[in-house]
Formats: C-alpha cells, sequence, structure tokens
C-alpha cells in the first residue's frame, strides 16, 4: 500500500502565519495599552499629590512635612505614628544643589513627615501614617507605573537642567541611593518623553516636569556628542528619574 507524505499548502502556510502575526500584535497592543493606562495613572496620582498640597497649604499656611504644630492641628500625629513637628522654614528636609544625589527617607526627616502630614489630613490615601521604617506603601506612596515617590526641595540653580528653587516630586525605583542606571532609574527616556509632553513642554530641562539619567551614558538630559536638553526616544532601557515641581 502506498502512503503519501501531505505537507502544508503555501495557502495554509501563509493562513498560520497570519494568525500568529495577528496573536503577536494583538499581545504588543495589549501591552502598550497597559503601559499607557499605566501613565494616566501615574500622572493622574502626581496631580492629586499637587492639589493636595495646595489644599493643606491654604488650610495651615505651611507645607506637609514642615508644619511646626502638626502635633496639635492634624489628628492623630502623635508618637504613635510616629509623626513629629517640621522646623518651619519652608523648605521640606535639607537643600540639595544635586537632584540625583540620595533622599532623606528615614521616618524623621520632613522629606518622609511630608507623607504622614498629608495622610493625616485626609488628603491622600496609599501611606500607612504609623510606618516605622522607609518603603514604598509604607512610608512613601507607591507610583501606578513604577518605584514610588519622594518629595524633596532642589536648589540646584547652577545646573543646566535647573533654574530657581522649588519642591519636587521625584518618581524613582529605590527608596534609597543615589541616581544609577538600573538602579534608581524606573523610566526610559522614551516613556519619559511620553509622559513630558502629556504634561508638559517635552524637554527635560525646563518647565514643570524635569528629568535626569544617572550613569555616563544619557538619554534624558544629554548625550555624549553634547545635546542637552531632549528625550533620547530610541533608547528604551531604564535610565531616568522624574522630577514634577510643586506649584
Amino acid at each position: 500500500m502506498n502512503i503519501k507524505n501531505k505537507g502544508f499548502t503555501l495557502v495554509e502556510l501563509a493562513i498560520v502565519m497570519t494568525i500568529i502575526g495577528l496573536l503577536i500584535g494583538g499581545i504588543l497592543k495589549g501591552q502598550q495599552l497597559i503601559k499607557n493606562a499605566q501613565i494616566t495613572s501615574m500622572i493622574s496620582q502626581v496631580k492629586s499629590y499637587d492639589t493636595a498640597v495646595t489644599i493643606f497649604r491654604d488650610k495651615y499656611g505651611t507645607m506637609p512635612g514642615d508644619m511646626p504644630t502638626a502635633s496639635f492641628k492634624l489628628p492623630n500625629c502623635n508618637l504613635a505614628n510616629l509623626c513629629e513637628n517640621g522646623d518651619s522654614d519652608s523648605i521640606i528636609g535639607v537643600p540639595n544643589e544635586q537632584m540625583w544625589r540620595d533622599i532623606d527617607a528615614s521616618i524623621a526627616s520632613e522629606n518622609t513627615q511630608f507623607w504622614k502630614h498629608l495622610v493625616l489630613s485626609d488628603l491622600i490615601s496609599g501611606v500607612n501614617p504609623s510606618a516605622a521604617t522607609g518603603e514604598w506603601g509604607g512610608s512613601h506612596p507607591t507610583s501606578k507605573l513604577q518605584g514610588g515617590f519622594f518629595i524633596r526641595f532642589a536648589s540646584a540653580s547652577n545646573l543646566a537642567f535647573y533654574r530657581g528653587s522649588a519642591h519636587y516630586l521625584t518618581l524613582r525605583n529605590n527608596i534609597s541611593g543615589a541616581t544609577s542606571i538600573g538602579n534608581s532609574a524606573p523610566l526610559s527616556p522614551a516613556e519619559s518623553a511620553i509622559i513630558d509632553r502629556k504634561m508638559d513642554d517635552g524637554l527635560p530641562f525646563t518647565g514643570y516636569v524635569r528629568a535626569v539619567s544617572g550613569g555616563l551614558t544619557r538619554g534624558c538630559n544629554w548625550d555624549v556628542g553634547g545635546r542637552q536638553n531632549w528625550y533620547d526616544e530610541t533608547i528604551t532601557s531604564k535610565r531616568c528619574e522624574l522630577y514634577f515641581m510643586i506649584k
């Protein structure tokens, strides 16, 4: 008995390849939709913190974290919640002239008390008021995108990416340590550029949203060729911290 081997025809192969292509395209599209949703949620999160600070400042006449009478005026701002008063110098924490340096995440620091004051005022959620150690989702809020948020005062008027002094929300991956590629950097230049364009002017050195790249290879500030104030959107690796000015 003769047995004929029957393979796929070109038409059948074309159909299979088309189906595979559609599946891959659908997966990639789905991943992009998820990423876009995370970016949108993170932007809303930043705006909610900015609004919370404005409300707090209007009500109490001072910045959260810097408030000298927090233990008297804020509900449950006490030893049980490790809540402390600020020094009322209009600066949260210690000014740092280099935005990429380490940030104080200790519980007693004004940088951490900032979040305690806001949550005890019932203006934000996502922070544990009794947190005793620095951690995302505990003492500091977790980002809807990646990593979490610090608050800091930067006074780096001598640096190219900064003009004037202001408080910034800092989006970073690790809760401690200086900025470096693959360490504290939560975003790629491509992701950072999308966020900057949605919120601001799309430039890393100017406007409400600023960016810093760690390490020697840039992507969110300048490149080795000396080009400044641009995002290298061809880079998809994590290289950038973002800074959102508190108005």
